[in-house]
């Protein structure tokens, strides 16, 4: 396994460390292209504004690699994003935590007192953002905060020092995921992340101070991530339902909020429009006439039990599967004499 141990800092200075290990090359103080016996990708680094800076990392590992960051006097808090489409490990306190996209935790808040490591899958493209902000930028936050899945390391004599795992924003995924499609040798690119990390704070903050409101609407962003969950839905009807859990990991939701925003906003549930629509294509594969038996049928769309699959056809369509069904006629071939 390839190790690589660094510390974090404001500014630019942290990265030395890296290059060395990696045996590559700091480009303009922001930029470290992984090496090609390693793998492929970059770390890219910027400073946002007084106080808070930003890695964003996009790379896929070819062998086992294990990136551990120290602690440091520098008092800061990290928020790591991780938008991989799979799982990776972050190790907090000796534990080993899952994190990544379609996993429903994919956000860790760390106190740099805390040391901690990251192995990112092998062959697998790892997206990830960390903000680092300056803890006096935090006194507000620091002074409330009592999120679920939180927990405090007495690690460091005379202090405790917190770490949250919990779940991305909806609207934060699909910001997140822009930077994935733009260059980073782009011009731009720079005051892109920038700016993609200034919003991804932004809604973080917005929620953690948020009132709950029942009444407030889907934004956009949320709307765009529930319809895609249900393209997915409908594009895997042959299958069985994925879970509420992997759903909403999807539109990067918590489970509640995934359920309550699909209900308004499709007047029915994930389950149930799953079935109806589950239902409604049973219906058409009957009637195709491609078909020897009503267990192939039933079998086609991953039903086990011929009964329930029944139950469930009548109570949406208030008709019997025998009713619709045109049996599959075998052709004799005739002989030519």
């Amino acid at each position: 396994m390839r190790k690589v141990t660094h510390y974090y800092s404001l500014t630019p200075e942290w990265q030395l460390d890296v290059v060395e290990q990696l045996n590559t090359k700091l480009i303009d103080n922001k930029i470290i292209f992984i090496p090609k016996e390693i793998g492929k990708g970059f770390f890219y680094f910027s400073q946002v504004m007084d106080g808070v800076s930003v890695v964003y990392a996009d790379l896929t590992a070819k062998e086992p690699l294990k990136i551990t960051r120290l602690r440091s006097d520098n008092e800061l808090y990290i928020f790591h994003f991780d938008l991989s489409e799979h799982i990776n490990l972050i190790k907090i306190n000796n534990i080993d935590y899952q994190i990544g996209a379609f996993n429903q935790l994919d956000l860790a808040i760390l106190d740099n007192q805390i040391e901690s490591s990251f192995k990112p899958a092998v062959n697998e493209r790892t997206i990830a953002l960390r903000i680092l902000i300056d803890k006096k930028l935090l006194h507000d936050f620091i002074k409330k905060i009592s999120l679920p899945e939180s927990s405090f390391s007495s690690d460091t004599p005379g202090k405790k020092a917190f770490y949250h795992y919990g779940n991305i924003d909806s609207n934060s995924i699909l910001l997140i995921q822009s930077l994935k499609t733009k260059p980073v040798e782009d011009l731009s690119f720079d005051s892109f992340l920038k700016g993609i990390s200034l919003k991804v704070l932004g809604n973080f903050f917005n929620k953690f101070y948020e009132t709950k409101d029942t009444s407030t609407e889907i934004t956009d962003l949320e709307s765009e991530a529930i319809e895609k969950t249900k393209d997915y839905l409908m594009n895997n009807l042959y299958g069985p339902f994925p879970s509420l859990t992997f759903l909403a990991g999807m539109a990067g939701m918590s489970a509640s909020k995934y359920k309550s925003l699909f209900k308004k906003h499709f007047n029915n549930t994930p389950k149930n429009l799953f079935i109806e629509e589950k239902i409604n294509l049973a219906q058409k594969l009957l009637k195709s006439g491609e078909y020897s038996t009503l267990t192939a049928v039933m079998y086609e769309l991953n039903y086990t039990k011929l009964s329930y699959f029944c139950t469930k056809y009548y109570e949406q369509l208030k008709r019997k599967p025998t009713d619709d069904f045109v049996k599959k006629h075998h052709r004799k071939n005739k002989k030519v004499t």
